[in-house]
């Protein structure tokens, strides 16, 4: 049995017979409890009072624990145990266990007033115990079938809640959780502010466990997403964004976006012209993740792009006040430039590059991503003599006084050009300050060690007469 923490209780997660997916199969039983014998109690737990031939014992159905006549008097239907008859339940059961039988009522009025109360419990620290042995969470889940929006509400507030419990997670999921918030999404979209971001929160949440993102985009979570981006409520459209940023942050996940019916990376690529900033950030923090595999995904990245009418080259040509948006869209372009068959179609972003360069002092991050963009484009002999120009610009911008990892780039730039243009490379060192290069590159102790190493073999310290 497989006990967890929650709320400085130990808590024996409920068990359904058969598939744990109750989304799936809505019409669940129960586990039955495992009765405590009676030769074990002595007194009931609930009142103290001590068990005799006055004091009969009796046992909860649903806890299994042995109670007193008063504190066990009520006798409840219990469809989520399979049981016709109703049968005795005690006092701290009652109220969730009542609620998760009307929980499969047929009757709407029944079925918003359940949701409410299970939404409700989750918030308290006392009941959400009962909520996740009982079955509560099952009933919620279960509940985001129906069509009805009051329903739905509150099940999207009952989850959220739930999910904030690391504890629960992998219950939650086992149970459907994510298909329960999907379809939530699916039906309310952004008609109901507050409901869509109870439900994206939630969603949110299971995202930011590495074992969860596969689960969410396998679950429906890209289409829920996808179309609550492009939402006219700001709140909403940088929450759906940020959700499903945390799903490619798995590069395992990559695929079915690009692959996706739903246009989704020339969907992410428009938005990058948001007028809302911050969604820009997001969008173009989420872009350079999945600009992160491999030829064949930068490549479908790039065509995407020029299809959108180059929505990347205009957010970064653009003037944000927000440097974040900047730096994101020049980790994007850096990653990119790995890509060798589409050198020719990233000339204008390689000359943005260089332009920018002068002007990042002040935004390490930015520096960085840009020096590294140069460096990776140096790596193409065709781009060599375009990248000429730029050299100035890096010894005086970065090389003398750039942060560290800015500089190793540097070095990286201006040797990729040595070895493919040795005489012009050379001539501008020494135009430009040649001692910067070789302080710098004297202080970077493994390239000099890698450098050693190879020479080692082409110019051996101990050889045989020639």
């Amino acid at each position: 049995m497989d006990y967890i923490k929650l709320e400085g209780y130990t808590v024996l997660p409920a068990r359904v017979e058969g598939s744990p997916d109750v989304f799936q199969c809505p019409r669940f039983v129960l586990m039955k409890p495992a009765w405590i014998p009676d030769s074990d109690s002595s007194f009931c737990n609930l009142c103290n009072v001590k068990f005799s031939q006055i004091k009969r014992k009796h046992h909860c159905r649903m806890c299994g624990a042995v109670r007193c006549a008063k504190c066990c008097n009520e006798k409840i239907s219990l469809p989520q145990l399979g049981l016709v008859e109703p049968e005795r339940v005690c006092e701290d059961c009652r109220d969730v266990c009542r609620t998760v039988s009307r929980a499969r009522s047929s009757l709407e009025s029944v079925l918003i007033d359940a949701a409410k109360c299970l939404a409700s419990f989750c918030q308290q620290d006392k009941q959400i115990k009962h909520v996740v042995e009982l079955g509560g969470m099952q009933s919620l889940i279960m509940l985001a079938v129906t069509e009805n929006v009051g329903v739905l509400a509150h099940v999207a507030s009952g989850l959220h809640t739930l999910s904030t419990h690391p504890s629960l997670h992998k219950y939650l999921a086992e149970a459907g959780a994510i298909k329960a918030i999907c379809r939530i999404l699916s039906r309310i979209g952004d008609s109901r502010e507050e409901v869509a971001i109870d439900a994206i929160s939630a969603l949110m949440i299971f995202c930011r466990s590495q074992d969860l993102k596969n689960k969410a985009l396998n679950d429906g979570g890209l289409k829920s997403l996808l179309s609550l981006c492009w939402s006219e409520r700001a709140a909403i459209s940088l929450l759906a964004i940020s959700t499903l940023g945390l799903i490619v942050e798995n590069t395992g996940n990559h695929e079915a976006i690009f692959e996706s019916q739903h246009d989704a990376v020339a969907r992410l690529l428009q938005m990058t012209t948001s007028e809302d900033e911050q969604i820009q950030e997001v969008t173009l923090k989420t872009l350079a993740f999945l600009s992160m595999g491999g030829p064949v995904h930068k490549h479908k990245l790039l065509q995407e792009d020029f299809s959108t009418g180059r929505c990347l080259e205009r957010a970064f040509n653009s003037c944000p006040s927000n440097s974040q948006i900047l730096s994101n869209a020049a980790c994007v372009i850096a990653n990119l430039a790995t890509s060798e068959e589409d050198q020719m179609a990233m000339h204008e972003l390689m000359a943005a590059v260089s332009r920018k360069l002068p002007g990042s002092e002040r935004h390490t991050e930015l520096m960085c991503h840009l020096t590294r963009a140069l460096a990776n484009f140096s790596q193409f002999k065709p781009n060599v003599f375009h990248l000429l120009d730029a050299v100035p610009a890096v010894m005086s911008h970065v090389l003398r006084s750039g942060p560290a990892p800015a500089r190793e780039q540097a070095l990286r730039f201006l040797l990729n050009l040595l070895a493919h243009a040795p005489d012009q490379v050379s001539s501008l060192l020494v135009k430009n300050d040649a001692y910067i290069f070789l302080t710098t590159l004297g202080e970077s102790k493994s390239l000099l060690e890698n450098v050693s190493s190879s020479l080692a073999h082409s110019a051996p310290a101990v050889m045989k007469p020639m």
